[in-house]
């Protein structure tokens, strides 16, 4: 943990702690401090950075100084000997000495001094996309209205990917707690309706796609073009009446600014007259590396983006936050599909890289990045998360072969649900050792790049369903009913004594200034209770299937292979019973009338080849029986950590969750990345290399200062041969 000399805090006085005669330092009013501190911070930095200051002293974390007494009072526990020497002594993370009186925090990791800094700490630009930079310097004037607040319904959202659609129907969905409809009209363009009729407030969704490119309610025929103006109404009793009905606004269906980018459907938080033109001054969260990309396939800069993941989830857009942007969970949650509960959980820090602000949300890095994203002792990539309002986390892995970067989007749908989607694009250095090859996070996540969309969606509930009863279950009991005061709830009910949670308190922060979701309707804030039944909870059908055409078929030729085996299997089963049958007669015949006939002189009988009818049958059950196995994951795929799960087993069986080679990621790599494929590929967008972002230098990472060092000392070399030659960037 850091450690905060004495001098700072010439208040503290000196206590006497629980074990044995070691003194500590109590801290004095966290207010009083943490003001000062702040007050000389925020006269020394720059208006973006005074911006940052200001909103963490506003949103900074209920009773943080009570937590650190009682954790001073407390003792340091291991859960064995082994996890004793996994924190790594890094630039931000120093050998713990439990004796020192200099130890002002005791057991917790999360210093006063730190949170303090994190306000004017990083670089306000850093993985901010170039389109919304000018948003960023802007609400950092002042500039624009409703500076430094949070304003949910002025958002875009992704609400469907298009490759899972199918255009001859709509599709209905949830935003906000509004009920929406996706459908395709005859531009062949996406558009986004609130699901009601303008006539009666039928579901749109429940009506057809006609052929001329109208959405037709299925009430009383009424249709409608991609603005929402109704275009046939059969009930009018002259052609006049119609029109005059027609040009009344009152007949138009609702529609929302939508677009389509990056394979997703996106819709503007809100309809309403002034709703096209905010939507066309705000740009969306979109990530550069996958531009233009809209399914599976060849990305910007020679990487390569795997299938768009999409899935309905019970549990609310707060807990899938508080979730994803937390790294000390993934080992444990996700036990043998990413690394080992037993062996991997390690100690690390959270470093800030940029600082918080309401419109732009935070971003961190791991240092050291642990398991799954290293080995424990083999620190050679770095990590960050990155964290954009109201919808977006990007998690991104580097190595100095390789980048994956996993962008995860979640929508508020409606309380205690939300909508996930999640993609993942993989970018490759040319002409390198390969040694990125054994690593864990590079083998789980190029195993996916290659994998049809159908087998991605259904092994996905192998790692959501993981933890979703938890998040599930967490929920409820934090809120207990009252959604809307989650973030208040959650800050006094939980208890953070690691550093490991400081992101998911940076979270709660942004969350408990800038929340609650404005969920549409009255008492609609209200979290459903826990449920209890599992196959409600685990209805993969219900949360993605229904909507999937690619699992759709996809279950639909499993299904069909099953039948297949089972009749083939009833047909080998039919003729082994005929062959024995024949051959019982057969021995009969030779023992002549009224004599039974033995059983070796029935096997006698039997052909050679009955063995082999015996075999097939058995093999087609089996196949039958697994293929009906398979076709339930598609509708419902329970999960238990108290159990052991063959689906996670084999996973860390075939050496995916480990490091070491493997010649099937030896095979995907060549077959994306090898030979001449990357040859005069330039950086894509969004590249954080000291060649391509002038942000560079706001990366904080230990890893990162040791291979600058290492490249530095490498050019200082080259330059003294060759002078002419210019630095290579990361």
């Amino acid at each position: 943990p850091l450690r905060v000399p004495a001098a700072h805090f010439p208040d503290a006085r000196v206590v006497r702690g629980r074990v044995g005669t070691r003194s500590r330092r109590a801290f004095p009013s966290f207010s009083v401090w943490a003001r000062r501190t702040f007050a000389h911070a925020h006269s020394h930095a720059t208006p973006l950075q005074q911006v940052a200051s200001e909103t963490m002293m506003t949103s900074r974390p209920v009773s943080l100084a009570s937590r650190a007494s009682a954790a001073a009072r407390g003792t340091r526990k291991r859960a064995c000997s082994v996890r004793a020497t996994r924190r790594v002594p890094t630039a931000h993370n120093k050998p713990c000495v439990t004796t020192s009186a200099s130890s002002a925090l005791g057991g917790s990791t999360i210093a006063l001094d730190e949170l303090a800094a994190d306000a004017t700490s990083g670089n306000p630009l850093i993985g901010i996309t170039p389109d919304r930079a000018p948003m960023v310097e802007a609400a950092a004037r002042g500039d624009t209205p409703g500076a430094g607040s949070f304003n949910w319904q002025k958002q875009w959202y992704p609400v469907a990917v298009i490759d899972l659609l199918d255009p001859t129907k709509p599709h209905p969905t949830q935003l906000l707690g509004v009920d929406i409809v996706v459908w395709r009209n005859g531009s062949n363009k996406w558009s986004v309706f609130e699901d009601k009729c303008p006539h009666r407030l039928a579901p749109l969704s429940e009506g057809r796609v006609e052929d001329d490119g109208t959405l037709l309610c299925a009430y009383h025929a009424w249709r409608f073009d991609d603005t929402g103006a109704c275009t046939d109404m059969p009930q009018a009793s002259s052609v006049e009446e119609e029109e005059r009905i027609k040009n009344n606004p009152r007949s138009k269906a609702s529609a929302r600014p939508s677009m389509e980018a990056q394979g997703l459907v996106w819709a503007w938080g809100e309809a309403g007259p002034g709703a096209a033109l905010e939507s066309a001054m705000t740009p969306a969260l979109l990530v550069p590396e996958i531009e233009g990309v809209g399914k599976s396939g060849p990305a910007p800069g020679g990487g390569f983006r795997n299938h768009w993941q999409v899935r309905d989830m019970p549990y609310g857009w707060a807990s899938f936050f508080e979730n994803a942007i937390d790294p000390a969970h993934a080992v444990v949650s996700h036990h043998t599909l990413v690394g080992d509960r037993y062996d991997d959980p390690a100690g690390f820090q959270c470093v800030v890289e940029r600082p918080m602000t309401a419109e732009f949300g935070f971003r961190c890095a791991l240092d050291p990045a642990v398991p799954p994203f290293n080995t424990i002792g083999k620190y050679d990539a770095e990590t960050s998360y990155d964290f954009q309002p109201p919808t977006l986390l990007k998690i991104d892995w580097r190595h100095e072969e390789a980048r994956f970067l996993t962008s995860h989007y979640c929508v508020p749908t409606r309380p205690g649900w939300c909508r996930h989607f999640v993609a993942t694009v993989a970018q490759r250095e040319q002409n390198t050792s390969n040694k990125v090859r054994q690593h864990r996070w590079f083998k789980l996540n190029l195993f996916t790049l290659t994998s049809p969309a159908w087998l991605t969606h259904v092994l996905g509930p192998t790692f959501l369903h993981q933890d979703m009863v938890l998040l599930h279950s967490q929920e409820r009991i934090i809120a207990r009913g009252e959604g809307q005061a989650m973030a208040e709830k959650w800050k006094e009910q939980v208890f953070i004594p690691t550093g490991a949670d400081k992101m998911t308190v940076m979270f709660y922060q942004w969350f408990g200034k800038h929340g609650p979701v404005p969920w549409a309707g009255v008492g609609g804030s209200q979290l459903p209770p826990i449920e209890r039944d599992q196959s409600k909870l685990f209805d993969t059908w219900e949360m993605h299937t229904k909507y999937c055409t690619h699992c759709q078929g996809a279950l639909r030729n499993t299904t069909s292979l099953k039948w297949l085996a089972v009749a083939g299997a009833s047909a080998k089963a039919v003729w082994v019973v005929t062959t024995l049958a024949f051959a019982a007669a057969a021995a009969g015949a030779a023992a002549g009338p009224g004599a039974e006939p033995s059983l070796a002189s029935i096997i006698n009988e039997v052909p050679l080849s009955a063995a082999g009818d015996v075999f097939s049958a058995l093999s087609l059950a089996g196949t039958a029986y697994g293929l009906h196995g398979f076709a339930s994951m598609f509708r419902t795929f329970p999960f238990s950590h108290a159990e052991e799960s063959i689906v996670m087993e084999g996973t860390a069986k075939i050496g995916l969750s480990n490091d070491g080679p493997s010649p099937y990621i030896d095979f995907v790599d060549n077959m994306l990345f090898g030979g001449d494929k990357l040859t005069g590929k330039t950086h894509a967008g969004g590249c954080e290399c000291s060649g391509c972002s002038p942000h560079f230098d706001g990366i904080r990472s230990t890893v990162l200062a040791a291979r600058k060092n290492k490249q530095a000392a490498k050019t200082a070399v080259k330059g003294a041969a060759k002078p002419e030659e210019a630095p290579v960037s990361r």
